[in-house]
């Protein structure tokens, strides 16, 4: 093809193509009546993205404050793994301000009683000498009679065989 015939052929194309343009253009233009609207709906989201990086940088102010959290909530199940006997503590108190009464009643009786604890001491200190002494006898015993206890239940065994007498002599059934 000549370079003329391919002129001539891309013009008639041209020409054939030129009817539809203004309806091409049409489209564009209806397709480009939204752009004022999209125009000021990206500046509203580039205003809105403008704080970002400051956001950004808040959020690494804020990972790093948080990082302490486990430990502060290892802390915080210490102390109420150490504050659950409060309730303990609370019932006893309960109890011991019920008592006062009585306590203050025995302290008033303290001066009346501390003459006779005075006389009571001379008598407990000796009947502590007394069970000491008791406590030792009660040993030896212990080492004289158990050495004795396998015979004697075979005395029995063996007593326990022969009929029992009457107080007159006889034997009685049994």
């Amino acid at each position: 093809m000549s370079p003329f015939t391919a002129l001539l052929s891309d013009a008639v194309n041209g020409a054939l193509a030129l009817p539809s343009i203004p309806l091409q253009l049409a489209r564009i233009a209806e397709a480009t009546d939204a752009l004022p609207e999209l125009r000021r709906e990206m500046a509203r989201v580039a205003k809105a993205t403008d704080t970002l990086p400051g956001i950004r940088h808040d959020m690494a102010r804020v990972a790093e404050a948080t990082e302490v959290l486990p430990a502060v909530l290892a802390a915080l199940e210490k102390v109420a793994e150490q504050t659950a006997v409060l309730s303990d503590i609370d019932e006893h108190t309960t109890h011991i301000e019920r008592m006062l009464p009585a306590l203050v009643e025995l302290e008033r009786s303290l001066p009346e009683l501390t003459p006779a604890i005075a006389r009571l001491t001379e008598p407990i200190e000796r009947l502590l000498l007394v069970l000491d002494h008791l406590d030792g006898t009660m040993n030896t015993l212990v080492h004289v009679v158990e050495p004795l206890q396998g015979p004697a239940e075979r005395f029995g065994r063996l007593a326990g065989r022969f009929p029992r007498r009457s107080g007159n002599g006889r034997a009685t059934g049994g």
